[in-house]
C-alpha cells in the first residue's frame, strides 16, 4: 500500500475488478449473448462477436475435475497416495479459490464434498498431520480419470495453441498473446471435449508445454508406459 499514492488503493479497488472483467474473453471466458450473472454491467463478464460462448464448456470441465478428483480421494487421502506432494499442492492452488465464493463453495460443497472437505483442511493446515512423510507413493487406477480430464483440457489446448502459434510465425505474424488478442491477431478457432472456442496463440504457452514435453521425455520407460496406459487421448503425445 505504500507504493501506491493517496488514495491510489480506493481508486484500484474500484477499477482492477472491472478491468479483469474487460479481460475475460483473452483470459478463455466469453460469455454468451445477454448473460447475467446477478451483478452490475460493469462487473459482468462480456460475450465477444464472432467467438463461441465458452462457460459450457468451463462448467463441463470443473464438474467433471471434481467428479475425478472425489473418485481418488474417496480412496486416498492425497492425489498420489499417502503423502502431501506438489501435485495436491498444485490442485489446491486452482480449486481454493471457489472456497471465497459462497455460491460456488456450496454447488462445490454438493458436488463433491469429499473434495470440499479436503480443501478446507489444506487451507487450514490439518493436512500436515495427514501426510506420511514416508508414506508410499503410486499411480492408482482412481488417477486416469483425473488424468483424462487433464489431457482432454489442458493438453489438448497445448497441443493447438502450440500448432496455431507455428501456423501463425510461418505467416510472418510477430504479435501473440494479449496485445496480438486486442489487435484481432493471431487468432485461431479450435475444439475441447466437443465444445468450439476461438483463442489467441500464447507464446507463454507454448514454452511452459514445450517443457512438459521434455520433462516427459525423460522419464523411466517403465513408468512412461504405466501411465500412458491410463490415458485415453494417448494420440497427443504424437
Amino acid at each position: 500500500k505504500h507504493a501506491l499514492p493517496p488514495g491510489g488503493a480506493a481508486i484500484l479497488a474500484r477499477q482492477f475488478p472491472k478491468r479483469q472483467v474487460r479481460r475475460c474473453p483473452y483470459l478463455f471466458s466469453v460469455a454468451p449473448n445477454n448473460f447475467k450473472a446477478g451483478v452490475s454491467r460493469a462487473l459482468t463478464p462480456p460475450p465477444r462477436a464472432g467467438f463461441p460462448e465458452t462457460h459450457a464448456l468451463l462448467n463441463q470441465s470443473w464438474k467433471r475435475y471434481l467428479k475425478a478428483l472425489e473418485r481418488i480421494l474417496s480412496k486416498q487421502p492425497f492425489v498420489l497416495g499417502e503423502r502431501f506432494t506438489i501435485a495436491d499442492a498444485s490442485i489446491y492452488g486452482q480449486l481454493a479459490m471457489n472456497l471465497v465464493d459462497r455460491e460456488t463453495a456450496d454447488r462445490m460443497l454438493k458436488l463433491a464434498p469429499i473434495t470440499f472437505n479436503w480443501l478446507q483442511a489444506i487451507q487450514h493446515g490439518q493436512h500436515l498431520h495427514t501426510s506420511r512423510p514416508d508414506g508410499e507413493l503410486q499411480v492408482s487406477e482412481e488417477l486416469g480419470s483425473l488424468l483424462n480430464i487433464v489431457m482432454g483440457t489442458f493438453s489438448a489446448l497445448m497441443v493447438q495453441n502450440e500448432q496455431a502459434y507455428e501456423q501463425a510465425r510461418q505467416n510472418g505474424e510477430t504479435l501473440f498473446n494479449e496485445v496480438a488478442f486486442n489487435a484481432g491477431r493471431a487468432l485461431y478457432d479450435g475444439q475441447l471435449m466437443g465444445y468450439r472456442f476461438r483463442s489467441v496463440a500464447k507464446s507463454f504457452q507454448v514454452r511452459v508445454w514445450r517443457e512438459i514435453k521434455q520433462h516427459w521425455a525423460t522419464i523411466d520407460p517403465v513408468q512412461k508406459n504405466a501411465l500412458q496406459k491410463l490415458f485415453e487421448a494417448s494420440e497427443l503425445f504424437a
